[in-house]
């Protein structure tokens, strides 16, 4: 984090009054998240002139190579349809993705990644975990199980809250 983003992080949480912990712990949560996905966009777009959500939707693919179809890349991305296909158009005209017609729906397409496009993100997927790495490096196991301990704890209190609205 560089320094002067770093600074307005620790002017903002110092003016949040001590009662209000959720918003201290929400706005440290949500500015941590941004900067580390603002290193990842630097890097795909510095090292292979690519975009997150074209990476994100590369990446799906790469997770199940049989491949999926738009509405289950929408789902998968929880974006809409529509983004989706334009993401997939480019890739598509760029070589690193093909489209074809499902067997079983002729208006539903079949998204698969190309062998170019699977060297592509194989190059890509490295660079992401060497960016999470560099940026993780200094947690000691101690401190990556607290950490996951206390998203999980958050995770299911969302889930508990949700629960309750549901009823």
């Amino acid at each position: 984090m560089s320094g002067n983003k770093l600074e307005v992080l620790t002017t903002k949480l110092r003016h949040i009054p001590a009662e209000q912990e959720g918003v201290r712990s929400w706005l440290r949560l949500t500015d941590c998240t941004r900067l580390v996905e603002s290193e990842i966009r630097y890097a795909l777009r510095d090292k292979f002139d690519m975009t997150l959500p074209r990476f994100e939707l590369m990446s799906a693919l790469n997770r199940v190579p049989e491949g999926l179809t738009m509405s289950e890349l929408s789902q998968w991305l929880m974006v809409t349809k529509g983004n989706v296909t334009g993401i997939a158009e480019r890739l598509s005209e760029d070589g690193y993705i093909e489209r074809r017609p499902t067997p079983t729906d002729r208006r539903s397409f079949c998204v698969t990644l190309t062998p170019k496009g699977k060297q592509l993100v194989a190059r890509m997927e490295a660079e992401y975990q060497r960016i999470l790495d560099q940026i993780f490096d200094d947690l000691g196991p101690e401190d990556d199980d607290a950490l996951m301990g206390i998203l999980a704890r958050i995770k299911d209190r969302i889930e508990e809250l949700r629960t309750a609205r549901d009823d």
